[in-house]
């Protein structure tokens, strides 16, 4: 169930609100997480269990080494890991894995190098959001072991943080500790729920009305094949991604911000701005803030950080980025880009700091350059294909021919688009969310976010199809 969909906004959620308003507070946990596992079972029926043996593992496990001794706590602390990553990896890299050492050993049997074994796995269906409950939770047991939180003694408290619905398919990725005050006591008025609406109608806006529209012209890039099409059109394409992927993926989190606002909690904001940066580095600070804020707490700084020298600081953010290239999806482009981003920032760190702080003007365009062509290896993960389509935006520079437009196609893209490439930009920046927050009590605002959601709910009716992008890397076959 996705939350820009008709089921959702006008089934789901009224009946949940009516329910998780109408009963007594001290029911509110057990029916957010009642109603939490309706919605993940409704998505997920076949994995369903999974969840529920993630939760009861790392409820017993952390309730019963708390106060013991350094090994005790120490071992139940690899047994929730091992089985936590263990199963995320059978699931979502088993596969990768098993065809990279099937084409190695057919490519060794044809050098006459001998015989390697193949291996022979199962196709298997990705769990829908274990990515993010599976980082979700190990944030947990690494926090009760560390000693910087108790356990919680709840099995339904511990239940609801985890399954909390606004947050469970795609983030953003909420720490125990963020949210424990809130679960034992929170507030619910009008307010919150007026409140929550309002975001959740600016979030569902930025999906529907702006991130679906470059996604059409991105597919139909695609579809004309990288052959059919000049340079320019080859960077809009591009461009149109990098608003895609911001506009889906961060309104998405908005929408699950108005959602945790209406429930009662604060979910942490997950994009400031991202397309402002006039750094990579800043970049990161910006863009999926609480995926990076994991990385650097729970792997950056336990493996030393930049405390060790700068060698050291370099094989840090090595490992680094080698994992959050291939935590986003089992397969080499995702590792590229991962790579491609330490090889950026390691520069940046090292050699390009001090020059980008004299120029905004030069850090943008060096950020927002090398993000869109980043967001190129993201998108594209048949390597043949990524490879033409990089050509295509470099490796023919200088010849005039492909920058000349053909069929017709660069002027009907600018035609049906030009319009979007500046909202795009516009939304973008900080200056409409400013405008918005002086504003949003008064009723000409009200009458704008009404008039916002009556267009997506007829984008709704009338949409064939309606995916969140970053479901692609989350759930799917291999």
């Amino acid at each position: 169930m996705l939350f820009c969909s008709i089921e959702f906004i006008f089934l789901f959620l009224p009946v949940f609100l009516l329910i998780y308003y109408g009963l007594p507070r001290k029911y509110s946990n057990i029916v957010l997480f009642a109603g939490s596992l309706f919605f993940y079972w409704y998505g997920e029926r076949k994995y369903f269990i999974l969840i529920l043996v993630s939760l009861a593992i790392h409820y017993a496990l952390t309730r019963f080494s708390y106060g013991r001794s350094v090994r005790v706590r120490r071992a139940c602390l690899a047994l929730m890991l091992l089985y936590g990553f263990g199963t995320l990896f059978l699931f979502k890299y088993l596969g990768f894995f098993a065809d990279n050492w099937n084409a190695l050993a057919g490519h060794a049997a044809a050098a006459g190098a001998g015989r390697l074994p193949r291996l022979n796995v199962p196709q298997l269906t990705l769990p829908l959001g274990i990515s993010f409950y599976t980082f979700q939770i190990a944030s947990y047991a690494i926090d009760v072991y560390r000693g910087g939180i108790e356990p919680e003694k709840k099995f339904i408290n511990l239940g609801a943080y985890l399954t909390m619905f606004p947050q469970l398919i795609a983030g953003p990725i909420v720490l125990y500790r963020q949210v424990a005050g809130s679960l034992d006591k929170r507030k619910l008025s009008a307010a919150h729920l007026e409140n929550g609406l309002k975001t959740f109608i600016i979030g569902l806006s930025m999906k529907m009305l702006l991130a679906n529209p470059f996604g059409s012209l991105w597919n139909q890039v695609l579809t004309w094949g990288v052959d059919s099409v000049s340079v320019p059109v080859a960077w809009l394409g591009v461009l149109a991604y990098t608003f895609q992927i911001y506009f889906d993926f961060s309104g998405y989190s908005v929408m699950a911000m108005g959602l945790g606002e209406m429930l009662g909690f604060k979910i942490p904001r997950n994009f400031r701005h991202p397309y402002i940066s006039c750094s990579v580095t800043e970049f990161w600070r910006r863009w999926h803030i609480t995926l990076s804020s994991w990385f650097r707490d729970y792997i950056y700084i336990p493996l030393g950080g930049s405390r060790r020298g700068k060698g050291r600081m370099v094989l840090n953010m090595f490992i680094v980025w080698g994992l959050t290239g291939f935590w986003h999806g089992a397969s080499w482009n995702f590792v590229i880009w991962g790579l491609y981003y330490f090889v950026i920032l390691t520069v940046e760190k090292l050699f390009l700091s001090r020059l980008l702080d004299k120029s905004k003007v030069l850090g943008w365009i060096w950020t927002f350059f090398l993000v869109s062509v980043g967001w190129a290896i993201f998108a594209i993960d048949d390597s043949h294909i990524l490879l033409a389509y990089l050509h295509r935006m470099f490796g023919c520079l200088g010849q005039a021919q492909a920058w000349m437009p053909r069929n017709g196609i660069f002027t009907q893209v600018m035609k049906d688009y030009g319009v979007y490439f500046i909202l795009g930009f516009f939304f973008s920046i900080p200056f409409p969310l400013r405008i918005y927050n002086e504003n949003k009590k008064k009723p000409v605002m009200i009458l704008a976010l009404a008039v916002l959601f009556g267009l997506c709910v007829y984008k709704l009716a009338t949409a064939a199809s309606n995916p969140f992008l970053y479901f692609r890397f989350y759930k799917g076959q291999r």
